[in-house]
């Protein structure tokens, strides 16, 4: 169990303090075991350095630099530290036991995780990584290996700073012994593949892939070698994540995160945290602006009316008196003055309300994605009250309706036929009464079939999000060519510095 070290040095180094029970895994700094703190009677883990390594003295700096390193770490997303040791020949250091598993290992076992999930995860690590990034910190091996994930709660803990690097400290940040680039392939970010001087955003796109991964269950690049996935890293742009159920600002937060220049990256942790906290849109609550624009406002009723009087009362007896007499001339420019107003002005009120959306700080984007929840949240109440398919009394209408057309056109096909049957008062009474049975049933089936599926709200949403809704709220933007303060202070929190 112990081979990989001297036996004798790490029984004496272990002697009184620590009682080994198991191997927990291998890594390339070291061996990591289970064992039990005698003097607190707690289970930790202890990262040995292998045996062919531990004698040389770069190696021994670079393994101390990592306990130093993490130790000044305390996050609850962060394995702690709790004692270095150095005996003798033999270092090692004792960190916080983790009961679960590396995210490597879930994905292994259960494929791509859910939205949901995959969110709490990154936005734990986006968290861990802002507060390691503002103590001068960066990991620079962030991947899917280095993340644990504590049974009891499901949090996800940063582990392993072995490369990481002390902002503003050159020696702690040396070219590997091979001359290669240190870090994980299939996780690193351009500049780092460059073996260019990296910060916090390089981590930021190591994390990025990490969500890529975890939310398609594959790699953005793969290649037979090494040099392929890095050379892909640094100039490929990755394929679109494009999945089934993954919500869009999800998706965007995580490619915005593997951009390939730096700077167009979140320019920290804590606003990543912030995009993937409203990446998932059933669990925010839309700001008051954008609650007000789904809410029918009553002060549009009254207008509403009188847009429909003058529809019903004066738009189309002018249109009828135009077609009579003078001609269908005018009738055509009557016409088009009718349908020229029927348009402009419901659209003259919607681009109103884009602007005072837009006025207080919310795109379309956000009204979009609000439209998107509260359609979601209502057709879901409707399916409990009406059921999946409709009540009893809906299907049953919905029969009515048929049989009768049907029996409908059965005597439409019998008078057509036998033309004397026109003259029946019996036929005439049971042509009206099938009639209108048909249309009632009709009718009726159809107002319970829209108050069980709601299709005005989903007229409204094909509306807001299609290409008109977009249009309109470009061209509510044109009035604001300034962003309001409130948008103006959120993007200064993410210019970088």
């Amino acid at each position: 169990m112990i081979s990989d070290t001297n036996e004798e040095v790490l029984r004496r180094a272990l002697a009184g303090r620590y009682e080994i029970e198991g191997l927990l895994g291998r890594g390339g700094m070291g061996v990591v075991y289970l064992a039990r703190d005698l003097r607190l009677e707690r289970p930790v883990a202890l990262k040995v350095p292998s045996a062919d390594r531990a004698a040389d003295p770069a190696f021994r700096a670079r393994f101390l630099r990592e306990a130093r390193t993490a130790a000044a770490l305390l996050h609850p997303n962060i394995v702690p530290i709790y004692a270095v040791h150095e005996v003798d020949e033999l270092i090692f250091f004792a960190m916080a036991y983790v009961a679960g598993e590396t995210l490597d290992q879930r994905l292994d076992r259960e494929g791509a995780l859910s939205p949901e999930t995959a969110a709490r995860l990154l936005r734990e690590l986006a968290d861990a990584l802002a507060y390691a990034h503002a103590r001068g910190v960066v990991h620079r091996d962030v991947k899917p290996d280095n993340i644990l994930l504590d049974a009891a709660s499901g949090r996800a803990l940063l582990s392993d700073f072995g490369i990481a690097r002390m902002s503003g400290d050159p020696r702690s940040n040396p070219p590997p012994s091979d001359g290669g680039v240190a870090g994980a392939a299939a996780f690193m970010s351009p500049e780092q593949a460059r073996g260019e001087s990296v910060d916090s955003r390089s981590d930021l796109y190591s994390l990025g892939v990490v969500g890529y991964y975890a939310l398609t269950g594959r790699l953005p690049f793969t290649g037979e070698t090494d040099v392929l996935v890095l050379a892909l890293h640094a100039t490929t742009p990755p394929p679109p994540l494009v999945v089934p159920g993954v919500p869009r600002r999800l998706a965007q937060a995580v490619e915005r995160c593997l951009a390939k220049h730096a700077n167009e990256r979140f320019p920290d942790g804590a606003a990543l945290g912030r995009a993937l906290s409203q990446a998932l849109p059933q669990h925010a609550v839309p700001p008051i602006a954008v609650r007000a624009f789904l809410t029918r406002s009553a002060h549009l009723a009254g207008p509403a009316l009188m847009y429909e009087a003058f529809v019903g009362l004066i738009a189309a007896p002018a249109t009828l008196w135009c077609w009579l007499y003078t001609g269908p001339g005018a009738l055509c420019g009557a016409a088009a003055g009718a349908l020229g107003f029927l348009l402009l002005a419901p659209l003259v009120v919607a681009l109103g309300r884009a602007r005072r959306l837009l006025a207080d700080g919310h795109g379309w984007e956000d009204l979009v994605d609000a439209l998107t929840v509260e359609r979601e949240r209502h057709c879901e109440e409707l399916r409990f009250v009406y059921g999946e398919a409709g009540s009893p009394f809906e299907r049953a209408l919905q029969w009515l309706a048929r049989a009768a057309t049907l029996a409908a056109i059965g005597l439409t096909a019998a008078l057509f036929l036998r033309p004397e049957l026109a003259a029946s008062a019996e036929m005439a009474v049971l042509g009206a009464a099938v009639g209108g049975v048909a249309v009632i049933a009709a009718s009726v089936a159809q107002a319970r079939t829209e108050q069980r599926t709601d299709p005005r709200g989903a007229r409204r949403l094909r509306f807001w999000s299609g290409a008109l809704g977009r249009v309109l709220f470009r061209s509510a933007a044109f009035r604001w060519r300034r962003a309001p303060a409130r948008e103006r202070e959120l993007r200064s929190l993410e210019t970088p510095a």
